[in-house]
């Protein structure tokens, strides 16, 4: 009915379960990586457990289409069944041929000859059951048995079990300890945080067609505030919220096509009316009049002072403040990023540079995730705003620094403005990595360091600086003048930095505030080089970073791998590194660049490796 009207092609929030609209917030690519790491190490039993509407369902059916071909796979839907049944579900989806009167024992035995007949053909194959809270005890049992069918050396038959937080109930029951001891990889996916909800609904919108912003800031607030963060509830309120401001002719929704939507979408969300009795009413009634009569009395008895003047109050309500505070949005200036017209970022831009072609550059906390719509600080609920072409922004503007120039750190930095240049801070930097550059520097600091086997690696972002975790030369504002100091730990809410000889005390916020964006850190590549190595490259270095991963993943409490001997990067290998990098917060792309190796090396010299925080135990 409104497709047409909005610019649709499709309805952008069905309920069914299309891998094509799976938003992948951050709690989707863990519970994506725990998954096919797990299938990739031959568990036993996974687990993945998440409210009703999370999107298990969706992110399983985007999990069968990145299987490899030689990945076979029995899909139970209703879980509802008994061991019989079981059985026979399990041999109807793997093709297996059976009569109705044939015995458990008999259709295991089967089930067994065709798992056998699969390895030998080097396939692998996987059962997933939906819904799996709904299974019963004498069920697990069979299902636990189905995985004694093995070989010397792997299980035969993979387990995914997907369903509510009761699974995880069910499975800590005292009489199925057999079979949660081998569970190798769970998750639990969550609702969708405030932050995610522009991402989410611009996302799908997308996917669906739509070619500008629909939603206004304070509408997606209130989608938040009715479902929870619940993908399911946020999608049929969604889509009500088309169909009310649709049925009104607006050009966008906004809150009150929401709030209007909830009260016809969400029953619970309606306030309960319950009959006053008249007798009750008619006590409140006289005591009401009681109260105004000694009000009376307390005006005309009290003493004759002159009152001040009454000051007229025009500004907005206590509940509009409410309001406005609530939906108020602050982006703080620290980079340039190119997105497109749904606000996802799709390439970081230099000073200077030019948006790709069919984007918009604008203005972005470099602590918005990629995939966020950052829309400004302005009441959205006008629609001709939100209809409105932004100017591109191809320049970036001039950095306004806003802190205490009378702090600890300010003082420490007017104090040391002579050890605070270029050289004499390389070379603090220089002696945490065992090299003593020389006083007087010819050639740049960077091709010094790689005759020593150390190299520079550039920081422009706070999130990268955490994610390289290495003591850092930051570029600072004091008083419209530059200086180099040193990073070398980060807490919680504060850091430790070096400002020449003295060590200082600085929250984070305003290390934030004086960071011009500017600064480089060292790392050593060592023996595995410093090479971007993917999926299907081969490599002597290999099995040594095999090795790492291994390591990585156990400390994790995570199944670590089996082959350290091999040159090739397989999938299996593709997918622990995935697994390695969510679990640490790394860029997950699977690749081995330079954050991995980064974390690698902790993991490998934890002793001659400099760091900002122990993120390796």
């Amino acid at each position: 009915m409104y497709l047409e009207y909005f610019g649709l092609t499709e309805r952008p929030f069905s309920i069914a379960p299309d891998p094509h609209y799976l938003y992948m917030s951050e709690r989707h690519k863990e519970a994506m990586a725990h998954l096919t790491y797990g299938l990739s190490q031959g568990g036993c039993f996974i687990v993945l457990t998440g409210e009703v509407g999370t999107g298990k369902t969706t992110l399983c059916r985007n999990l069968l289409g990145d299987l490899p071909d030689d990945v076979d796979v029995a899909l139970i839907l209703n879980a509802n069944i008994n061991e019989q049944e079981l059985l026979q579900t399990v041999c109807d989806e793997l093709k297996i041929a059976y009569q109705e009167p044939d015995s458990q024992k008999r259709l295991l035995d089967k089930i067994n000859s065709h798992l056998l007949a699969g390895f030998a053909e080097n396939r692998q194959t996987v059962l997933i059951i939906d819904e799996a809270q709904l299974l019963s005890r004498d069920v697990l049992e069979q299902i636990r048995l189905l995985t004694n069918l093995e070989t010397t050396k792997s299980k035969l038959l993979q387990i995914i079990l997907i369903g509510q937080p009761e699974l995880n109930d069910l499975l800590s029951r005292n009489d199925l300890r057999q079979l949660a001891q081998r569970v190798t990889a769970r998750y639990h996916l969550g609702a969708l945080q405030r932050s995610e909800i522009e991402g989410y609904v611009n996302f799908r919108l997308s996917v669906a067609g739509c070619r500008k912003p629909i939603f206004t800031r304070q509408a997606l607030s209130q989608l938040h505030r009715s479902t929870d963060g619940i993908p399911r509830r946020i999608n049929v309120l969604a889509d009500h919220a088309l169909l009310a401001a649709y049925s009104k002719t607006d050009a966008v929704v906004d809150a009150k096509s929401v709030k209007t939507a909830t009260k016809e979408v969400f029953i619970h969300s309606r306030k309960s009316e319950r009959v006053v009795p008249a007798s009750i009413k008619w006590s409140f009634a006289m005591l009401g009049l009681v109260l105004i009569n000694v009000a009376l009395w307390w005006w005309f008895t009290a003493s004759e002072q002159d009152a001040p003047a009454p000051i007229a109050y025009n500004g907005p309500s206590a509940v509009d403040q409410i309001e406005a505070d609530l939906d108020s949005t602050i982006v703080k200036v620290e980079n340039i990023a190119a997105i497109n017209q749904f606000g996802q970022v799709v390439a970081e831009l230099a000073p200077g540079e030019a948006a790709p072609n069919g984007v918009t550059t604008i203005i972005r906390s470099d602590d918005i995730a990629p995939g966020t719509v950052v829309i400004a600080d302005q009441p959205l609920d006008e629609s001709e705003l939100l209809i409105q072409q932004a100017e591109p922004i191809t320049q970036p503007p001039e950095r306004v620094f806003s802190y205490d120039s009378g702090s600890e750190l300010g003082q420490a930095l007017d104090t040391s403005a002579d050890l605070t240049g270029r050289i004499a801070v390389f070379r603090a930097l220089g002696a945490a990595w065992d090299v003593d550059l020389p006083s007087q520097l010819i050639q740049p600091v960077c091709e010094v360091l790689k005759e020593s086997g150390v190299d520079c690696l550039g920081i422009t972002s706070w999130a990268q600086l955490r994610r390289y975790n290495r003591p850092a030369i930051l570029v600072l504002d004091q008083n419209d003048s530059l200086h180099r100091v040193i990073v070398f730990k980060l807490e919680r809410d504060s850091a430790q930095v070096l400002v020449g000889q003295n060590v200082v005390d600085v929250s984070i916020s305003e290390l934030k505030s004086r960071w011009t964006n500017n600064g480089v850190t060292f790392w050593r590549p060592g023996d595995n080089g410093s090479r971007v190595l993917q999926q299907g490259d081969s490599s002597s270095s290999l099995p040594t970073i095999r090795v790492a991963i291994n390591q990585a993943l156990l400390k994790r409490n995570m199944p670590g791998l089996g082959n350290f001997t091999s040159t090739d990067f397989d999938w299996s290998l593709a997918q622990a590194v995935s697994a390695v990098q969510t679990a640490y917060s790394l860029l997950a792309d699977s690749k081995i660049g330079s954050e991995t190796y980064l974390l690698l090396n902790e993991v490998f010299s934890p002793e001659q490796t400099p760091v900002l925080r122990q993120r390796v135990q």
